[in-house]
Parts: C-alpha cells; sequence; structure tokens
C-alpha cells in the first residue's frame, strides 16, 4: 500500500509506509542521539536538586532559622553553568530539526510553569509547591521519554507522579527529601542510561 505526500511547488513523491516509518525512525534516533550528548543537564539538574533536597532537610532538623539557604546558592549557580554548556553546545549545532524544536517548546514550557509554581509557593505554601514541581518534573520526562521512545525517561516520569502524589501526604521535612527521590528516579537514573545508550551507539 503507497500513500502519496504532496509538498507545493515540488514533485509528487511516492512513499511506502515502510519507508515513512524508516524516516520517523531516524529522526528519533538522530534526536535521541543529541540528548545523549546532552544528558549532562539532566545530571547536572539531578545532582544540584538532590544536593539541595539533602542539604534542607538537614538544615530543618537542625532548627537552623534559614533551611532554604542551599537553594538560594545552588539553584542560581546551576543555572549560570547550564546557560554556559546551553550555549556553547548551541554554538556547535547548525539546524534544528523538528523533533528538536519540539523538545525545546516542552522544556521551555516547563520552565515557564514551574516559575509560576515557585511564584505561587508563598499563597499556597512551599511544601504545597515542592510536591507540585515534583510533579511538573514527571510530566516533562515522561513526554521526553515518549518523543524520544526511551522507556527509562517514561518510568521515571511515572515514578515522579507517584512521588508527587504520596508527598502530599508526608510531613514537611520529608517533602523535601521527596523532591531530591525524584530527581534520583526522574533525572539521574534516565540520565546515565541515557548517556550510556549514547556512548554504546557511538562505539
Amino acid at each position: 500500500m503507497k500513500r502519496q505526500t504532496k509538498f507545493p511547488e515540488m514533485k509528487t513523491q511516492e512513499l511506502t509506509e515502510q519507508e515513512s516509518l524508516q524516516i520517523i525512525t531516524t529522526m528519533i534516533d538522530k534526536a535521541k542521539g543529541k540528548v545523549g550528548e546532552d544528558s549532562i543537564f539532566y545530571l547536572l539538574w539531578g545532582w544540584s536538586v538532590l544536593i539541595g533536597s539533602v542539604l534542607h532537610f538537614l538544615l530543618m532538623n537542625i532548627q537552623y532559622d534559614k533551611p532554604w539557604i542551599p537553594w538560594a546558592i545552588l539553584m542560581p549557580a546551576t543555572s549560570i553553568a547550564a546557560g554556559i554548556i546551553g550555549s556553547r553546545r548551541a554554538k556547535k549545532k547548525s539546524t534544528r530539526g523538528y523533533i528538536d524544536r519540539l523538545m525545546g517548546y516542552l522544556w521551555g514550557a516547563f520552565v515557564v510553569t514551574l516559575l509560576i509554581v515557585l511564584a505561587s509557593s508563598p499563597f499556597i505554601g512551599w511544601m504545597k509547591a515542592y510536591s507540585l514541581m515534583i510533579s511538573l518534573y514527571g510530566l516533562a520526562t515522561f513526554v521526553s521519554g515518549g518523543v524520544l521512545q526511551f522507556r527509562p525517561l517514561i518510568i521515571g516520569g511515572i515514578s515522579a507522579w507517584v512521588i508527587s502524589v504520596v508527598s502530599f501526604f508526608l510531613p514537611e521535612q520529608w517533602v523535601v527529601l521527596a523532591v531530591g527521590l525524584s530527581m534520583i528516579t526522574s533525572y539521574l537514573i534516565p540520565g546515565y542510561l541515557l548517556k550510556k545508550a549514547h556512548r554504546e551507539k557511538k562505539a
């Protein structure tokens, strides 16, 4: 069975369903390779948030009056580091494909929504904000895994959703640790597996 694909001002091209599927698979493989190269971002943010949550938990338990201090230091520092790495990577990329743009919009929307949740935290409470942020981590990694057809990201996203639901019923100090746990399951483990898969493919 053949399907005709017409483009304006171009000759009619005929692609079999197998050829169309092969084109899509090639696009996904290329995008997965680029994400594999950029797995540093999963690992960078994963470790930064994990360390921040553990330090916040420890400072809360010793009754330090400003347990949020680690976030005030780590998040700006990580943002600067990620920005520098991202700008250097962007200079090396000559073109961006459809999946690249899709992933860009996804993570851009994630950042905007995350900022909205952070801005609302004084009104809804920081612990509820943390729980909502965990669910956003799940959303971003689940969709990324679906687009790239990478199962660890999909599983990581689902695990973050489960942790988010459970965190609403936890004492405050444990909600902070739940944020770190969600980073392990949705960022760090998939990030290392993605990095490994990319290395094995290049070998």
